[in-house]
């Protein structure tokens, strides 16, 4: 029932214009044109790897978010209600919505990487092109999580702009469009300390031939947590409300 619930929730949700724009149009545009402004301030190819990944992070931080706005648009309609009439708990209803946002964040990370390989010429070991797609997908989680607690608490509006506020405010200050080492010291604290930095140092480190920091990894995981607690408060606070 679930996997069959996961493919409704794609399909409903790949047929939305939005879709295209946060999570491939925008970050492929982004990731040509900032490979050309070296904002990076690296070498060309060290830029062009870390300027690939950053973007694919953004790609895939947008395609999650989106999800979590459509959750939002459905509560006026009673597609929440319906579910409800499904023999499904409701921890399986936001396994399936994560499962789904996870599954349409994999076109933007593997779309920026080909081109990544094939317009700027990046050069990995088959092995790091692989934990790098591997890692972008699953480091991806927490913030699909975010983006379902943001729907089911928020009106479509609140929504939109409680998404976009994250899509585009953490992912400046968490590092995936300049590093962050290029920010005041007070700043670049800050950033390191965001869910989107640990997640894109996870690939980061990988392109530079090193594994994941434990604790880089174990501050992503506290942030999944809190993420976790957020969208059960928001589930909750929607059944209330419906």
């Amino acid at each position: 029932m679930i996997l069959s619930y996961v493919r409704l929730e794609m399909m409903r949700l790949l047929r939305d214009p939005g879709y295209l724009v946060m999570s491939l149009i925008s970050p492929l545009t982004m990731y040509l044109v900032f490979t050309n402004l070296d904002l990076t301030g690296k070498s060309e190819h060290a830029g062009a790897v870390y300027a690939m990944v950053g973007m694919a992070g953004f790609g895939a931080v947008g395609a999650v978010l989106n999800n979590g706005v459509s959750i939002a648009e459905d509560k006026p309609l009673g597609w929440i209600r319906q579910l409800r009439l499904l023999p499904l708990r409701p921890s399986e209803v936001v396994v399936g919505r994560t499962l789904c946002a996870m599954v349409v964040a994999v076109p933007p990370i593997v779309s920026i990487c080909l081109a990544g390989a094939l317009v700027n010429g990046v050069s990995l070991g088959a092995g790091q092109w692989a934990a790098v797609v591997a890692l972008l997908w699953a480091g991806i989680a927490p913030m699909a999580v975010l983006g379902i607690g943001l729907g089911y608490l928020f009106t479509a509006q609140q929504a939109q702009m409680a998404a976009l506020t994250c899509y585009m405010g953490l992912s400046l200050l968490g590092g995936l469009w300049v590093p962050i080492t290029r920010f005041p010291g007070w700043l670049q604290d800050i950033g390191a300390a965001t869910p989107i930095n640990r997640y894109g140092e996870l690939s980061w480190r990988v392109t530079e031939g090193h594994a994941p920091t434990p604790a880089g990894v174990m501050l992503l995981a506290l942030w999944a947590g809190v993420f976790v607690a957020f969208a059960a408060f928001g589930y909750r606070r929607s059944t209330r409300t419906l």
